[in-house]
């Protein structure tokens, strides 16, 4: 199977461009809710080391959506470039296409199939969870 065709791929920029318009807008409600409900306010005025512990946890948790969410954002902001420079489709890894049933399930991939089990089988030490 080829890389998509036009009309595959200018389905998969409407995809793209609805998914990064709502991360966007998760992103800010996030992030205004933070300035609604700060640390301080969710352990309580006198707080014990339990409930600032349990406070400090969901500004974690928080902080790593909206990590999630920018990380998401600039994969589709690097995958709508491609479509502009006309590489998209293609491996980043070995210039083979990439076939359009990966892109319909993984629009922002840049390997094919193959390259990206091997990425995945050198750099899975990287991917450790920080929380």
């Amino acid at each position: 199977m080829a890389r998509p065709n036009l009309n595959q791929v200018h389905e998969l920029k409407r995809k793209l461009i609805a998914e990064r318009k709502a991360l966007l807008e998760s992103t800010h409600e996030e992030l205004l809710r933070w300035g609604e409900h700060p640390v301080g306010e969710l352990a309580g005025e006198v707080p014990d080391v339990g409930d600032e512990s349990v406070a400090t946890a969901v500004v974690d948790l928080d902080h790593a959506v909206v990590q999630r969410h920018v990380i998401a954002i600039r994969n589709i902001d690097e995958a709508l470039a491609r479509m502009r420079k006309h590489s998209y489709g293609i491996c980043a890894d070995c210039g083979e296409d990439i076939v359009y049933a990966r892109l319909a399930a993984f629009p922002t991939a840049m390997r094919c199939i193959g390259c990206q089990e091997r990425h995945e089988r050198t750099y899975a030490h990287e991917a450790t969870p920080t929380l």
